[in-house]
């Protein structure tokens, strides 16, 4: 027989729990162990005291206390619900470095201040929006992040027989966002201003604008992944934070190449003897990062007499110009790697020609010149 305890601390939730670990053989010979959090425990002593009793408890009757209401396991808090959340749900089920953080991040930041001292199963909706009146400041697409979050987490809780029921949880609607790109001539003026500074500028300009390559896919791109004679780019990882996976929505693509990004690759290659080499590297020839490649395009945009942005306005824009130039939405999607359509859609009022086409059929229909069919009767 043992008694165990120990204190963890929580630094993602900042809270802090005692747990206790008991041994226990009994006289017909069955042994019992029990692991759970000591409710109330501020201290080591009161934590031990606590134990103890418990290991008493358990000599005497076994786990039969569990049909008394009364002896149930005590209801936890959103704040230490939240760190078996973290534990068993999002590392358990290997969600990306980059979503595991931004989890952590939501929870810290944001419910554990506000909802983190609530059982879970008095959270109602009047918290929910009492969290929404918090956060009036944030943009709704973030305040919708959060919410997602307490959503996911408490419907956890029901899965894992914690709670039985949870409140309705209303999203904010949200406003049409907007995004930046460059334009046909702008983006060619960047282009420009790139390749007088060096290559490596150059190749960052036209990953992002003639490839659609997110930034921690720009970082983790090697030469292997570029197929020179068939002009195609093999999107297969993505760098977050010195991690190394699959692109976002574990979405791997494929993108062909422009003629000038396939020319300044086969020049790169022939200096390159290694194939697993990264395709950005620093002037050492070391790995690049995130802020290298922040860094040339900076350079690029001061050039060009452009404002700072971050190489995501390089993505926008290669979408936007497929867009504009009557690309398929289809292969929009697919070039670009987006998990939904609806993704795909913001860069659809970009195409004029689409809602010429589309005008021209029912002017077409209206006089009768049809394609492919039989005119319309008039009624």
């Amino acid at each position: 027989m043992s008694v165990k305890i120990r204190e963890r601390i929580y630094s993602e939730t900042n809270t802090v729990t005692w747990q206790a670990d008991i041994h226990v053989k009994l006289l017909d010979g069955r042994k019992i162990r029990e692991r759970s959090t000591i409710p109330g425990a501020t201290s080591r002593s009161s934590a031990l005291k606590w134990a103890q009793e418990r290991q008493r408890w358990l000599i005497l009757h076994g786990h039969e206390e569990r049909e008394d209401k009364s002896e149930a396991p005590e209801m936890p808090t959103l704040a230490e619900f939240c760190q078996r959340f973290i534990d068993e749900y999002v590392v358990a089920n290997r969600l990306k470095p980059s979503t595991i953080e931004n989890k952590k991040m939501l929870l810290r930041s944001y419910l554990v201040p506000i909802l983190g001292e609530r059982k879970l199963d008095e959270i109602s909706e009047a918290d929910v929006q009492r969290l929404k009146a918090g956060f009036a400041e944030l943009a709704p697409a973030t305040v919708n992040n959060i919410l997602t979050l307490l959503s996911t987490v408490l419907k956890t809780a029901i899965e894992w027989g914690v709670i039985k029921a949870m409140p309705r949880i209303r999203k904010l609607k949200k406003e049409d966002q907007g995004f930046s790109f460059y334009d046909e001539g702008t983006f060619e003026r960047l282009v420009t201003a790139a390749s007088g500074i060096d290559p490596m500028c150059k190749l960052v300009v036209l990953l992002g604008g003639e490839a659609g390559l997110r930034g921690g896919e720009i970082v983790a791109l090697r030469l292997r992944h570029c197929d020179l004679r068939r002009g195609v780019i093999h999107v297969d990882e993505n760098e977050w934070q010195g991690h190394v996976g699959t692109p976002k929505g574990n979405r791997v693509r494929q993108v062909v190449m422009t003629s000038r990004l396939r020319a300044a690759l086969v020049e790169l290659a022939a200096t390159r003897a290694d194939r697993d080499s990264r395709v950005i590297v620093r002037e050492d020839g070391s790995q690049a990062t995130k802020r290298v490649v922040d860094g040339w395009l900076l350079k690029a945009q001061r050039v060009a007499g452009l404002p700072k942005k971050g190489p995501h306005v390089l993505r926008h824009t290669f979408c936007s110009l497929l867009a504009a130039s009557g690309a398929a939405p289809r292969a929009i999607q697919e070039l670009a790697g987006h998990l939904h359509s609806t993704t795909t859609d913001r860069y659809l009022h970009l195409a004029p020609s689409a809602l010429k086409t589309a005008i021209g059929l029912l002017e077409a229909a209206r006089h009768g010149h049809v394609t492919g069919g039989d005119a319309l009767p008039n009624n």
